[in-house]
């Protein structure tokens, strides 16, 4: 009996099997399916994604019931983890304006001591356990590099790895500087690269940083950036900081903060 595939998806296999059911009138034990992914509890909320599967539904009942609660949406093959309700906490505690760059420190700042073997091991460790629950295949090199300790993870997901917009890879970099220094004294900042995203990132930041101060000159007005989270934000502070025909300022609430661009009249 041939019919059409529809994708159904819950926190377990046997829950979506159940709002298959339900969605299509049919019982479980008549329910033709494939088990696309069983889905992953992530770890501490990171990484989490629901079970998912695809069903091969009799022409007469594609319709799905009005009082069900299931979710469809055509039917891929494609793993894609569920970050959708992942939060992503403000990365950098360092003061916006203090004129500290992570990945770049500026002048003559201090050179913090060189971090100790068992913190870079329990870096290492912790990374490696957190980006397998949550689900990569990935390789991960944490070293002393100065000014900070550098994670730099390898793997053929890099995409899925940054996410949109960096937040899960700004989450993992989070959660390494909660949990690493939780029973121990800070002491340097632990950054998370992936194939030279950050500076990639650091380079976009400031040609985007470099046109709009050409534009606000040009149009002799101020000019908002973006919204972007304080780490990005300091990036474009520091970058037009010696430029004497503009001056930076923030403005806008935690979540709708962004840069404006003033020319020096």
């Amino acid at each position: 009996m041939n019919g059409d595939k529809q994708e159904f998806y819950a926190e377990s296999v046997h829950e979506a099997v159940s709002k298959a059911s339900a969605s299509l009138g049919i019982s479980p034990e008549q329910l033709q399916y494939e088990v696309l992914d069983e889905g992953s509890s992530g770890f501490l909320g990171i990484g989490a994604r629901d079970a998912r599967i695809v069903v091969t539904a009799p022409i007469s009942s594609i319709t799905p019931s009005s009082e069900s609660e299931a979710v469809v949406v055509p039917a891929t093959s494609e793993r894609a983890p569920d970050t959708s309700e992942v939060e992503t906490p403000e990365v950098d505690v360092v003061p916006e304006d203090s004129g500290v760059l992570t990945d770049a420190p500026e002048g003559e700042a201090p050179v913090p001591e060189d971090a100790p073997e068992d913190l870079i091991l329990a870096v290492d460790g912790f990374a490696t356990e957190l980006l397998e629950k949550m689900g990569f295949d990935a390789t991960v090199d944490a070293y002393d590099a100065g000014e900070v300790i550098r994670v730099d993870i390898a793997t053929a997901e890099t995409g899925l790895l940054i996410g949109q917009k960096g937040e899960t890879i700004d989450a993992i970099q989070y959660l390494l500087n909660v949990f690493v220094y939780k029973s121990r004294p800070f002491l340097k900042r632990i950054t998370v690269d992936t194939e030279g995203y950050r500076q990639r990132r650091v380079e976009a930041l400031q040609g985007m940083a470099h046109r709009t101060a050409r534009r606000a000159q040009r149009e002799k007005r101020p000019l908002n950036l973006p919204p972007m989270p304080a780490a990005e934000r300091r990036v474009v502070h520091l970058y037009l900081k010696e430029n004497p025909n503009v001056s930076t300022s923030s403005e806008g609430g935690e979540d709708d903060r962004r840069v404006v661009i003033t020319p020096n009249y």
